[in-house]
């Protein structure tokens, strides 16, 4: 399993809380809190499909990192219905 699929399955199954966002060119940013408080970002561009995502920033109490990680298709088929999902 890569990065990305790795980083999106531990936001899935433990993040309590979403938050979608969509850019002024159409770009989707989801936001996911996870239960220490960290927020992992996922990012999908304006025309892009299920294979287009990418794990983003972690922002954590203290300390963060910068990712720029791909998501295969089938994590990714996840993100779109939890971005679809996710208030805004």
């Amino acid at each position: 399993m890569q990065l990305g699929d790795t980083l999106a399955q531990e936001a899935l199954i433990a993040g309590s809380k979403t938050a979608a966002t969509t850019d002024a060119r159409g770009a989707i940013r989801l936001a996911v809190t996870l239960p220490d408080g960290a927020v992992q970002h996922f990012e999908r561009p304006p025309d892009g499909s299920c294979a287009d995502w990418r794990a983003a920033d972690l922002e954590a109490p203290g300390s963060g990192f910068a990712f720029d990680e791909p998501v295969t298709e089938q994590w990714g088929h996840a993100l779109t219905i939890v971005a679809h999902n996710s208030p805004t």
